[in-house]
């Protein structure tokens, strides 16, 4: 994928860049923990965003990069993209060890934790590198209406996957670069901070 990134649009560094594996093996009970299953959700959740980051992290906007442009007309765009790149990974609000009042899921809530941390960690390096000209958040959902989640959607407020996706874009493009415009946290889709 980098290396076909790297051929077809070589001068073009990363503007929107959304990384979203999932997977979920249920244990509601420590004796449901499968370890090829639990194995699994790690290298879905957790490294398959770190493997992504690794790869795509080069093709982000550095310092010296200029703005990329932003459109002043008053055309009626459904999606004003901002002047810096953003980097997103999916999380998840089950991810969030403060927001744990449930427990289950030891799997795929630990994996989905790591999100929280990868992003962080991630936006550090950003900074460094890139200043202002791109940040990385983590994003969660909501609870959409899937066959990801089929077997919970009686007696829960779903959320459409369209409408889920146009929230979530929102959030991403009204993201500043700034200390406090939400770099390195997780948001949902209502623009809510999950904290870790």
């Amino acid at each position: 994928m980098a290396e076909t990134i790297r051929q077809e649009l070589p001068d073009t560094p990363l503007r929107l860049a959304l990384t979203m594996p999932g997977i979920l093996h249920v244990e509601k009970s420590p004796s449901q923990i499968d370890a090829a299953n639990a194995l699994d959700s790690f290298q879905v959740n957790a490294l398959g965003p770190l493997l992504l980051m690794k790869h795509l992290s080069q093709f982000m906007p550095t310092k010296s990069s200029p703005a990329f442009s932003v459109s002043d007309d008053n055309s009626e765009e459904l999606l004003k993209l901002p002047s810096h790149a953003v980097y997103a990974m999916m999380a998840a609000r089950v991810g969030s060890i403060s927001d744990n009042n449930s427990g289950g899921w030891y799997s795929y809530r630990a994996s989905k934790a790591s999100a929280f941390q990868i992003v962080k960690t991630f936006d550090l390096y950003l900074r460094s590198r890139c200043g202002e000209r791109a940040l990385t958040v983590a994003l969660h959902p909501g609870t959409v209406k899937t066959d990801f989640t089929k077997e919970f959607w009686k007696g829960r407020e779903m959320l459409e996957p369209a409408d889920s996706a146009e929230r979530l874009l929102k959030v991403l493009v009204e993201m500043e670069p700034g200390v406090k415009g939400g770099r390195g946290r997780c948001w949902d889709w209502k623009g809510e901070e999950v904290v870790p």
